[in-house]
């Protein structure tokens, strides 16, 4: 009953199995639970507390007020990272591979994208805790083409076991995890690269790790077993951006702050997005806190 009477008073963005998200204003969504206390909302919600007892880091997205099962959050007009990628891709009706990529991203964004998110991802990790779903769905862009991290349903502390990963920005262990085979692992800078590694791939592709194969109807299991194996697609040897690609894939950066020091040596015009001025977000939370008081979540 609560979402169709959102629906009725708000233009609905997005929707997944945790929730739905709703236009306000311009610059203002607000993402609903499904279901009342949605652990998921609790633990996003959670994270953006501690995030704001934190300096502001300008490559994760804002939130002005969070409610039980309610977040309102900073309205990015550019879309996902995922979406932007795809308007490119024509596929094969049947397989749904990847067939061609119409034009490319320029190189100056995919420095800044990686820069960025790179950086979002060291500046989560000196809290110690890890995003631990980075993905171009959970990429937003803002009207400057600026990236910032969302979606914090499953940021988890450092240290803690990946329950669910998603092929191919996780990886199931293989023989070299001893009797850790077969799991996602624990969440650190193992868990962050690989992901941020496919990202950079996807950027510098237009598609996805083997997303321009076609392995038969098992073909999402058998790219799950390649990776599980180490049988990652091939890059080019002497590239800046695929050698920084093969290193995430296995794992050889120390942390996510000596990942990041080495995308912003990439990031030549080093066009650094600027954190939202505290009056401009104290101005944002008021007029959030004022639609709920004048109703806006009563039903």
């Amino acid at each position: 009953m609560a979402q169709l009477y959102l629906q009725d008073k708000l233009p609905l963005l997005a929707w997944g199995d945790a929730g739905y998200v709703y236009k306000v204003t311009d610059y203002i969504i607000l993402k609903r639970s499904i279901t009342e206390n949605d652990p998921r909302t609790k633990n996003e919600n959670s994270v953006f507390d501690l995030l704001e007892r934190h300096p502001t880091c300008p490559d994760i997205v804002r939130s002005f007020l969070r409610l039980p099962d309610s977040n309102f959050m900073q309205l990015l007009p550019g879309g996902t990272l995922e979406a932007r990628l795809q308007a490119r891709q024509t596929r094969d009706p049947e397989t749904w591979r990847v067939i061609k990529v119409e034009g490319e991203e320029p190189r100056h964004l995919i420095a800044r994208w990686m820069a960025e998110l790179s950086n979002g991802a060291a500046w989560l990790e000196s809290l110690c805790f890890a995003h631990g779903d980075i993905r171009p769905p959970n990429l937003l862009l803002d009207s400057d083409d600026h990236l910032k991290l969302a979606d914090f349903d499953n940021t988890a502390r450092i240290g803690e076991e990946v329950d669910v990963g998603t092929a191919p920005y996780a990886r199931l262990l293989g023989t070299e995890a001893g009797e850790d085979r077969g799991r996602f692992g624990f969440l650190g800078a193992r868990t962050e690269q690989f992901a941020i590694g496919s990202v950079y791939y996807y950027l510098t592709r237009g598609y996805e790790p083997y997303d321009n194969e076609w392995y038969g109807k098992d073909h999402g299991p058998v790219t799950v077993d390649m990776l599980q194996r180490m049988e990652f697609p091939a890059t080019q040897m002497g590239s800046e951006d695929d050698a920084i690609i093969r290193k995430c894939w296995h794992g050889e950066f120390g942390s996510l702050e000596e990942l990041a020091a080495s995308l912003r040596l990439l990031d030549r015009k080093a066009s650094r997005a600027k954190p939202m001025a505290a009056d401009l977000f104290r101005a944002r939370q008021g007029e959030c806190r004022k639609l709920v008081a004048d109703g806006l979540l009563r039903f």
